[in-house]
């Protein structure tokens, strides 16, 4: 089996974060990501900003300011151009573009890919429209939509349609001041019962007021008492507290950002049943069928009118709702490591390497 080496400077994290805190789809990814290769066999080490020193699952921990070894099978940098010189001699390169690929062709950035020429691993068609000819290996990057974990897949259809309840799951600065506006402007006026409920990566506790904190920032600012009343930020939840949530909205309402390269808190709304108005944005069309598990509109207004759509049609949910069920599972963790593995396998091995052998 092969060594393998992860460097990830995301975040502060180890292997035991996954079950202990909320984590961005980065950390959760790279986490599961190397116990599955762990467990197929492979030799894996991940370095990243936290501190630990440990073997967890199968995996060793270790901080990047700790040296690596020397070379291995294959070393695979999260993303990050800046990491593709920290295993100084690795038979086989891999760089794991988990943000937008667009990012790797500044110029300050350009030059290192060249030098160090590492294979690219993609997970949408976004990135690829994004990974520009002027990259290195073009014939060698792979395409590989993230995986859904096991506890959003294979739910059955709700009996009953959820109560009027839309929810917004991703971090606040994308978007929601724009979403809470529209909310307010054109959809809770036709559904005055309506709530929107904001989960997502924020640093709100428990005993602070949203609208008090975000009011003129991540939140448009005077909005009048029955809105403030519709529009409920939660502190951020546990998983099971998060799936819960989804599956009992009625819709998924997100605006997008240029950033979004797979947005996983869509695929996982969309694998519960849960219907989607969405801005065509980056990777977010690939994510929701237009017409089928959702919709695609730009305009406001049109957005609006779809989500008033999905929060007071029940037989337009219901068709939804199932067709999420049907369509968007995704893959599993199992598939997507078996891809994954074949593709840092067969990337090409270094010249120094290869003159060696």
């Amino acid at each position: 089996m092969a060594s393998i080496i992860f460097a990830d400077m995301t975040g502060r994290y180890d292997g035991r974060d996954l079950e202990a805190r909320p984590m961005g789809a980065t950390e959760t990814n790279t986490i599961l990501v190397a116990r599955e290769l762990a467990q197929r066999g492979h030799d894996v080490t991940v370095h990243t900003n936290g501190d630990a020193d440990i073997v967890h699952e199968g995996v060793r921990w270790r901080s990047l300011g700790t040296i690596p070894a020397e070379t291995c099978d294959v070393f695979v940098a999260v993303h990050q151009v800046s990491l593709l010189d920290f295993v100084p001699r690795p038979k086989r390169r891999v760089i794991w573009v988990v943000w937008g690929a667009n990012q790797l062709r500044h110029y300050k950035k350009i030059g290192r890919m060249w030098r160090y020429r590492p294979t690219p691993i993609l997970m949408s068609q976004s990135q690829v429209r994004d990974y520009w000819p002027v990259l290195p290996r073009q014939r060698n990057k792979t395409v590989i939509h993230l995986p859904l974990r096991d506890d959003v897949r294979g739910h059955p259809p709700l009996a009953d349609p959820p109560p009027r309840r839309a929810i917004f799951a991703s971090n606040p600065q994308r978007k929601l001041r724009e979403l809470v506006q529209i909310w307010a402007d054109a959809i809770l006026p036709h559904v005055p019962d309506a709530v929107l409920d904001i989960y997502g990566v924020h640093q709100l506790t428990a005993d602070q007021d949203a609208w008090r904190e975000w009011g003129g920032t991540l939140l448009p600012p005077d909005m009048p008492e029955h809105v403030k009343a519709s529009v409920r930020v939660h502190p951020s939840a546990d998983r099971a507290g998060l799936i819960a949530a989804m599956r009992g909205a009625r819709v998924m309402l997100y605006r997008g950002h240029k950033c979004e390269a797979f947005c996983v808190s869509l695929a996982e709304a969309q694998a519960l049943g849960v219907p989607a108005v969405i801005a065509p944005i980056s990777a977010l069309p690939e994510r929701v069928v237009d017409g089928v598990t959702g919709f695609h509109h730009t305009d406001p207004a049109d957005f609006a009118r779809a989500a008033v759509r999905l929060l007071t049609d029940d037989a337009l949910w219901r068709s939804q709702h199932e067709a999420a069920l049907k369509l968007q599972q995704g893959i599993d963790l199992a598939e997507y490591v078996q891809r994954f593995e074949a593709a840092i396998l067969a990337a090409p091995v270094e010249r120094s390497h290869a003159t060696a052998a």
